[in-house]
């Protein structure tokens, strides 16, 4: 059983493995950076006068012109910006209701995750002994666990017949993880294999649900602050951290369970928050950058691969020799043909596709670049951008599966 390197998990169905928060307000929301006139020393700029004298004569919109200007000022201070805004935030709605889990079922959702799925999310040839020396559990739990998970809906299973204890096992939420909100995603996280057995470490459910919990919204952040190259702790109140515990979790249980386990994070409470921040092996544009070059790698293989057996096809003289061949390019998707010219890509090309195998799926990139072979490259087609090609052919086929 071969494990995956990273994984991508949806953040509904995380958010409601570890439990769904009680409906909440958020008050403040982040604007745009304000200057800070005092410490830029702006009073002296000939800039900042013509601005104030617009002001004074009504003209802001002139003034607010000339004021882009101040963003290429050498000595120019910004700080952060507050506006307040109250949004009524309701888990149930938005990610819709399945019941909370036990610890040993996380880590058996979390695990499958990392299990090579296809793009439909469907995972073949599991061992069920090595789902159990992985998590450190018995067997009989990944059979009680696969149980609750089906029962809850989950993820479905059913034995590969193949092989004695393998089974073969079905996210159903896994082909949306890539969507927009408008197209109804909901987002995902980037988990590392070293982060999934972090977590397998963890004993105590409440401490693994505040450990995923601070995944998320640290993840939240680092999508909401992209200029930021750096790790941003987030702060969160008991308050909110109780609202998806059970009702005895109160600020000092809490503060117990997270000091039971720092692999991930650290952290530091005062009388009415916690602050995580996350270890920076683990920070999202760290792991994006590894996946990024991991990804890159795997897909030049796969190319080199395919060119490999394309030129022996292309130089097979005995026709048993060329069926054998055909016959491997057919499980690759590559269409029978009498001549077959190597498929050629630049390093661009594949950083292009690296990209798009994070967002959609490795197993979609594959299906595009067979498919831009069969219908471009054997009939002579000429390609302006692969990558742009290979993005249109997945969103086609995304859209294809959503209306099926």
């Amino acid at each position: 059983m071969e494990f995956n390197s990273f994984a991508r998990i949806g953040k509904g169905v995380l958010t409601k493995a570890i439990g769904l928060q009680k409906n909440y307000i958020e008050v403040y929301s982040q604007g745009p950076d304000v200057l800070n006139e005092c410490q830029s020393n702006c009073h002296n700029c000939i800039i900042h006068q013509k601005k104030e004298e617009l002001r004074a004569l009504g003209l802001d919109e002139e003034a607010d012109k000339i004021h882009c200007f101040c963003h290429t000022c050498p000595t120019s201070v910004w700080e952060t910006s507050y506006t307040t805004e109250k949004r009524y935030i309701n888990e149930k709605n938005r990610y819709g209701y399945q019941p909370t889990l036990k610890g040993n079922a996380i880590k058996l959702l979390l695990l499958y995750h990392f299990l090579q799925p296809d793009s439909h999310g469907f995972i073949k040839d599991v061992c069920i002994n090595e789902l159990a020396a992985t998590i450190g559990c018995t067997a009989a739990t990944i059979d009680a666990c696969n149980d609750v998970l089906q029962d809850y809906g989950y993820c479905y299973f059913c034995n590969s017949g193949i092989h004695d204890r393998y089974i073969n096992v079905f996210l159903p939420e896994y082909k949306n993880y890539h969507l927009t909100a408008a197209e109804g995603g909901r987002g995902y996280i980037t988990m590392s294999r070293d982060m999934l057995l972090d977590l397998c470490g963890i004993e105590n459910l409440n401490t693994l649900r505040l450990n995923l919990k601070g995944i998320l919204e640290v993840d939240n952040a680092s999508y909401s602050d992209t200029q930021n190259d750096t790790a941003s702790p987030v702060t969160s109140q008991y308050q909110r951290l109780r609202g998806f515990l059970p009702s005895y979790c109160k600020r000092n249980v809490i503060q117990k369970a997270l000091e039971k386990n720092d692999a991930i994070f650290d952290l530091s409470f005062d009388d009415k928050n916690v602050t995580f921040t996350i270890k920076e092996k683990y920070a999202q544009k760290n792991l994006r950058e590894q996946m990024l070059e991991e990804t890159k790698e795997s897909l030049i293989d796969h190319v080199d691969h395919i060119n490999t057996v394309l030129g022996d096809a292309a130089s097979a003289k005995h026709p048993e020799e060329k069926e054998r061949l055909d016959s491997i390019l057919s499980m690759m998707d590559i269409s029978p043909s009498e001549k077959y010219p190597s498929l050629c890509l630049t390093l661009s090309d594949y950083e292009d596709l690296a990209s798009l195998a994070l967002q959609y799926n490795l197993n979609m990139v594959h299906m595009a670049i067979s498919l831009i072979y069969n219908k471009y490259v054997l009939r002579n087609h000429p390609i302006e951008k692969i990558g742009a090609l290979a993005r249109t052919i997945i969103r086609r086929k995304s859209f294809f599966f959503a209306a099926s």
